[in-house]
Formats: structure tokens, sequence, C-alpha cells
């Protein structure tokens, strides 16, 4: 399919999902790329913590499913070089223009659980801004959506 009408069938998918109307699929299959976190272009360092360097985002992908899965995936490279991968797992649901995680297994009573992030679709879905809460490394994460 040529790439415009990826994009095309993209921006339709989205524009069906952002209506106000219930019968709207609250789960579509698409994938995203990571542009920038906290609006600084890749690589992008964390502020220090305590007077440590803090990871640095190298690269990272967002991948949902019609099922309303969701992986959101980043490597980092640590203060002493080391190259590594954080994956998370959610189910997720959309409601209009905004992305509702919810954890992909029942977070322990007993656990210090992270609060999960919120996501909120930009420009006709071209691109998805996934927020943390205040207390993560990185709290804005932009995504601009890749073809199918």
């Amino acid at each position: 399919m040529p790439l415009f009408c990826q994009k095309r069938f993209l921006l339709l998918a989205f524009a069906a999902i952002a209506c106000t109307d219930p019968s709207a699929p609250g789960a579509i299959s698409a994938r995203f790329e990571l542009t920038d976190v906290d609006g600084h272009m890749l690589p992008a360092a964390s502020p220090p913590g305590t007077g440590t360097p803090g990871p640095t985002i190298v690269s990272g992908t967002m991948s949902l499913d019609r099922a309303g899965g969701a992986i959101i995936s980043e490597d980092r490279i640590d203060s002493g070089g080391t190259h590594y991968t954080i994956s998370s797992s959610y189910l997720y649901t959309i409601t209009n223009s905004t992305i509702a995680f919810d954890y992909a297994r029942v977070c322990p009573s007993n656990a210090n659980c992270p609060m999960l992030p919120a996501g909120q679709i930009l420009d006709n879905g071209l691109r998805v801004l996934i927020s943390y809460p205040p207390d993560s490394p990185f709290q804005f994460y932009t995504y601009r959506t890749l073809p199918q």
C-alpha cells in the first residue's frame, strides 16, 4: 500500500476513535516511534540525581493492539555507558482523544507499584503524548505514528 494511503488509513482510524459515538472502538492496532522526551530530541539525558548523572534515552517505541494491549519500550544508556532496554506492558482504552492505561497484571496490595502513565492523541493521530507522574526521571514522551 503506498505511504500516502497508509497515512490516510491511519488518520481515518484515529478519526473514528476520536468521535464521541459510544460505539467507536476503544482500541486500535498502531505503532509509534519516540521522537522527543521532555521537549528534548533524542538522545535525551535525565537530570542528574543526587549528584550522579542520570540515564539517557536513546530510542523508544509504543505498540497498541486491537485487544487493548500496549507495550512501551525504550533503549537507555546508564551513566557507566551500559545499554539496556526497559519494556512495560499495559492494558489501554481510548476515549475521544485520551488513552487510559491500566496494569497488565494486578498490582498486589502490599506492593509499591508506580503510578500509571496517561496518553493524549495529537494532530489527528499523527502524534501521541504520554505523560508520567512527577516523580519519574522523564515525564513527557512524544511519539510519531509509524506506517502500518
